[in-house]
């Protein structure tokens, strides 16, 4: 499905347009349409129009904020200063500092204070109640203990995947407003049939609108979705049979113990290597793989793509894990490993399909990964930086401490 496009719109500001030039070439745009206004605001109250299509009258001065989310949400906020007010949250996932070790033939490797880079910026998050009694619903005792002038929900993200069930939607949605509390829902990619970035952009809006600061939240969009238009127009009319075929294989330790090599489930991601990078999906049939997504050795084998690209699946995985760790032996033979074309996207805790505001580093991952020749004046190590200090406003000790914690040094190891 293609992504929208608004050919006419203008740079929103000077100021933006010199961080656009400066994130190496991140120009053009994907317009997913203006939020819509009620126009009934009052002195007190403004009025949402989520992405439900339902009218929510939130405090025009809004002091605490419960957030249902794993990421976006909580990464928009605080781009727009407002992540300060966020008093409880639904994901235990943005309080987590993960750890690895990775077995390889000349021992182990460790991998440490692996996290949301939402949570490296705001370390408090780690002290905050949780609301989320488990995956299937909200303590609504916690909830209402915290007094909150809003609650905004991503439904779709791990945090509220039982938002893909219109009834249980509904009746949390219900609950949390018997308490007198506003509630804004924006929905996540994984609410698509087709997936479309231009609904995350539309996300970004409505949360900018819920504090006000509409301007901040189209700065946000036009950058990001200007990194998105330029890699589309760097691997645009590349020929069929010049495209390289990308496999995008989660490893997850729970894909072995079911007998597999690793899982291909991941709607988006397909979505980024066919439409956005314009490269062949290796993975295009679903023969031999079972219901929970497990592909076996001999299927990957069988594929042995030109590039493997490895996601958050039940945890981090590097390409030293495919190259040396001995569970791997049987894959030694693919082609990518033996070139050494093995990637890893950013460490993203609780990875639900639900892409956050970081998304167009995996696309640039990928991309550079599939077309280096057409990547060739982009170092990623020095491109992520540049990305984190435009979208989040941190200055450059920041932006490394950031790409640390989403586990992104091997970029800089390997000189990509």
């Amino acid at each position: 499905m293609p992504v929208r496009r608004d050919s006419g719109r203008v740079a929103v500001t000077l100021v933006l347009a010199v961080l656009l030039v400066l994130s190496a070439g991140c120009i053009g745009a994907r317009q997913g349409g203006a939020v819509p206004d009620s126009g009934t605001d009052t002195p007190d109250t403004r009025t949402i129009i989520d992405m439900r299509g339902k009218e929510v009258q939130v405090p025009a001065h809004i002091e605490r904020v419960v957030t249902i989310d794993d990421g976006l949400v909580e990464g928009v906020m605080t781009v727009l200063g407002e992540s300060g007010k966020i008093v409880g949250l639904g994901s235990s996932c943005l309080q987590k500092s993960s750890e690895t070790t990775i077995p390889g033939v000349s021992g182990n490797y460790t991998y440490k204070n692996g996290m949301n880079p939402v949570r490296y910026l705001n370390p408090g998050f780690a002290d905050l109640p949780l609301v989320q009694e488990s995956s299937t619903g909200i303590n609504y005792e916690t909830l209402a203990s915290l007094k909150p002038d809003v609650v905004i929900v991503r439904r779709g993200s791990c945090a509220a995947s039982w938002g893909l069930n219109d009834d249980r939607l509904n009746k949390n949605i219900d609950n949390i407003e018997k308490l007198g509390i506003p509630t804004v829902v924006v929905n996540a990619p994984p609410c698509y049939n087709d997936p479309d970035l231009s609904k995350i952009s539309e996300e970004i809006k409505v949360i900018g609108r819920v504090f006000g600061k509409e301007e901040r939240a189209e700065e946000i969009v036009a950058y990001i979705d200007g990194c998105v238009a330029m890699i589309e127009s760097r691997t645009a009319n590349v020929p069929e049979k010049e495209k390289p075929r990308v496999l995008a294989l989660g490893l997850s330790p729970q894909s072995r113990k079911a007998g597999g090599a690793g899982n291909v489930r991941g709607a988006i991601i397909a979505y980024y290597i066919e439409e956005i990078v314009n490269a062949a999906n290796a993975y295009t049939v679903t023969r031999y793989v079972s219901d929970t997504g497990v592909v076996s050795a001999e299927h990957v084998l069988a594929l042995d793509p030109d590039i493997i690209i490895l996601p958050t699946s039940s945890g981090y995985h590097p390409p030293r894990e495919l190259y040396s760790a001995p569970y791997y032996e049987n894959l030694r033979e693919l082609r990518a490993v033996k070139n050494k074309t093995v990637y890893a996207l950013p460490y993203t805790p609780c990875n639900c399909d639900a892409s956050r505001l970081e998304y167009p580093i995996d696309l640039m991952i990928i991309a550079k990964a599939a077309y280096p020749d057409r990547f060739e004046d982009i170092k990623v190590n020095k491109w992520v930086l540049e990305f984190y200090q435009n979208v989040y406003g941190v200055g450059e000790a920041s932006a490394r401490g950031m790409r640390s914690v989403q586990w992104l040094d091997w970029a800089v190891e390997e000189d990509f």
